[in-house]
């Protein structure tokens, strides 16, 4: 898709325009604790584009810096319930399998840049008859998380989800992720990026502000939706391991 072709929000609309005149690797911000850049083998095209987020311009990939934030191993508390795959850093670590410092924002404006299309968030709508169900829209994308020094080929994150019989996200359900693309709201009397507000940058649980939704609509809240996914101790690295999620373009 032609980066002119693609509808960006007002408030990315300078972040991309800068990107786009300089699309070039430029020296890394201090690295966040627990989290390293990636080694050597890095592609070559693949350019850092913003603070520990990188692209191939048109190419469909993107790359995010990240890092464990949950700790599944302590025998004392086994149970870590999900409801997003990746946040932002300081937003919703206790229930996310990848924390991030780089900015919602910016990896929205990234995956424009790499050619991808955004649509809409998923959502909710109560009526008489009950909660009707509306499914996020955008192009699709493959999700990968990779941890750089090891020999593991990229995971796919449903491997490290599980559900109460041990049994992975993958082996029950198709469903995938889509570039959403949150969506922009008034707060504090100014039009900002939803998703920098809520920190929710890869989803598993349907809120609505989600940069990359996932496209079965669960609701968060366990009057609606029983929880069932956890984070899988057979899968899922030590607390504060540095990863680093990939996005393709399906």
């Amino acid at each position: 898709m032609r980066r002119d072709a693609l509808q960006v929000p007002c408030g990315l609309a300078a972040a991309l325009c800068a990107t786009l005149a300089a699309c070039a690797p430029h020296a890394h911000e201090p690295a966040l604790e627990g989290t390293r850049a990636r080694d050597s083998t890095e592609p070559a095209a693949l350019a850092e584009v913003f603070p520990h987020v990188r692209a191939i311009p048109d190419g469909g990939v993107v790359e995010i810096d990240g890092f464990v934030p949950i700790d599944c191993h302590d025998p004392e508390t086994p149970d870590v319930y999900l409801e997003v795959i990746v946040c932002a850093r300081d937003t919703r670590e206790h229930e996310a399998l990848v924390a991030t410092g780089a900015r919602p924002a910016h990896i929205h404006a990234a995956l424009l840049l790499a050619g991808i299309g955004p649509g809409a968030p998923g959502r909710f709508e109560w009526t008489d008859d009950g909660v009707v169900r509306h499914a996020p829209t955008g192009e699709g994308l493959r999700v990968e998380i990779l941890v750089p020094g090891s020999p593991e080929l990229p995971t796919d994150p449903r491997e490290w989800i599980r559900d109460h019989n041990g049994q992975s996200l993958t082996s029950q359900d198709a469903s995938g992720w889509v570039f959403a693309g949150s969506r922009e709201v008034m707060r504090e009397g100014r039009l900002r990026y939803d998703a920098d507000g809520t920190g929710q940058i890869v989803g598993l649980h349907t809120f609505g502000s989600e940069v990359v939704a996932w496209t079965r609509v669960e609701h968060p809240d366990s009057a609606v939706d029983e929880p069932e996914w956890l984070a899988d101790a057979r899968m899922v690295p030590e607390l504060g391991t540095a990863v680093v999620v990939r996005l393709t373009g399906d």
